[in-house]
């Protein structure tokens, strides 16, 4: 039924005669064609860019099935990026600031009800062509409807996309609980595909993050967590897309384990994935342990980091030192002084704010090599923070009393301390 979805479009077709196939859902079919504005006999100025649809089913069993046909595997699929705003801060800033800088038409489809014509929602799309990269699309779907079913909508749109961005704006706690349960429960649905889920989080979001992490998400998915500072729509975006460039490379959704000999009928299996399937399971998914907070590159073992870090209890004027998540600002392990009074947690949080301002600025600077270290000072005390080559989204800080602490050596035993967590 939907002959150009969310990918390469082509012609609309004519609605079949009486007495022919059922349609998947939808009333109509003309959707997102690529067409310039024109003006019509009343000298009004029609956008071809928009369309209406009338939905006779439900939208979003209509967009799995089609999904399911044009982007069954997602490694050659086009690029698909979805935008989860349930606040509706950023989303639609976005998509205008990539069609402005892009010169490429926002191109919307307004999915109405049969009976009423009622507006259930609004899909956005835009797209980027960035020279020497796969083209972008972004998406992002706007529910005007209360239900269920509609709320379903951009749970199809989702599903399908190489990665999902959720902007948490301003809202209440209970508002995030219900957000981030109601995402638990469509990454678990057997249709969903999705291989990344991007959480861009306000700063100082600590709380937020640890909820995220404490959620037993599917083995398969990988989560990210970044906490920005959202003063634009371009600001936003920057920090998708450097996101985007981190992760694109890695494998997708891999099929859970089937027989070899048989796959199954909604998954099946095909040659090249008869490697995948006789891998060895998951030991925490075999064992029934709750699934740890997936991150891109190879997990810190937090006993090896704490052991790491206890050299550092003889260096004079140490107030603590911590292994810090940057994307975060979560510390993963931590040494103290008995005596010191220092929040840590406070420490890290900020120390991470620090790092990511110096590698954007890095970024803008067009540097492409990694930050090293980088020293703050503020009255008696300084902060050294250094990255972890093995591990590029943690980094070192070390707090320490610049009254009693000789830095040429801490910054030495801080080198050692990150040799030692290769």
């Amino acid at each position: 039924m939907l002959t150009s979805l969310f990918g390469d479009l082509g012609p609309a077709q004519r609605p079949k005669p009486e007495g022919g196939a059922a349609d998947g859902g939808f009333a109509a079919t003309a959707i997102m064609e690529s067409v310039a504005s024109e003006v019509n006999a009343r000298g009004q100025v029609v956008d071809r860019h928009s369309h209406d649809l009338v939905v006779t089913g439900s939208p979003a069993q209509a967009i799995r099935e089609h999904f399911a046909d044009t982007r069954a595997d997602l490694e050659t699929a086009t690029s698909l990026i979805t935008l989860l705003d349930p606040a509706g801060v950023w989303a639609s800033a976005v998509i205008k600031a990539l069609s402005d800088a892009g010169g490429r038409p926002i191109e919307r489809l307004h999915l109405r009800e049969h009976s009423t014509l009622r507006t259930l929602a609004t899909i956005e799309r835009t797209t980027l062509v960035r020279r020497h990269e796969d083209t972008l699309r972004i998406y992002h779907a706007d529910v005007r409807a209360p239900g269920s079913e509609n709320a379903e909508i951009p749970v199809a749109l989702m599903e399908r996309s190489q990665m999902t961005t959720v902007i948490i704006g301003p809202l209440q706690p209970h508002a995030i609980d219900a957000l981030l349960a109601a995402l638990h429960a469509a990454a678990m649905l057997p249709t969903w595909r999705c291989p990344n889920l991007l959480f861009m989080l306000p700063p100082n979001a600590v709380w937020i993050a640890n909820k995220v992490s404490a959620i037993n998400w599917p083995a398969r998915l990988h989560v990210h967590v970044l906490s920005e500072s959202m003063t634009g729509a371009s600001s936003v975006w920057n920090a998708m897309l450097g996101m985007w460039n981190h992760i694109k490379e890695q494998p997708g959704w891999e099929p859970a384990a089937v027989a070899p000999s048989t796959g199954s009928s909604e998954f099946p299996i095909r040659l090249g994935e008869f490697g995948a399937a006789s891998a060895a399971p998951d030991p925490a998914a075999a064992t029934g342990a709750p699934s740890v907070l997936r991150v891109s590159r190879e997990v810190l073992d937090p006993a090896r980091a704490r052991l790491a870090l206890a050299g550092m209890l003889s260096l004079d004027g140490l107030l603590g030192c911590a292994v810090v998540d940057s994307t975060t600002g979560l510390v993963l392990a931590r040494e103290m002084r008995g005596e010191s009074s220092v929040n840590m947690d406070l420490a890290a949080a900020a120390c991470a704010q620090v790092l990511r301002a110096h590698q954007q600025a890095a970024r803008s600077m067009g540097l492409t090599d990694q930050i090293d270290e980088v020293m703050t000072s503020a009255g008696s005390r300084q902060q050294v923070m250094r990255t972890v080559s093995r591990h590029p989204d943690l980094f070192l800080v070390v707090l320490l009393d610049r009254q009693h602490t000789n830095l040429a050596l801490a910054r030495f035993q801080l080198m050692e301390v990150e040799r030692g967590l290769r």
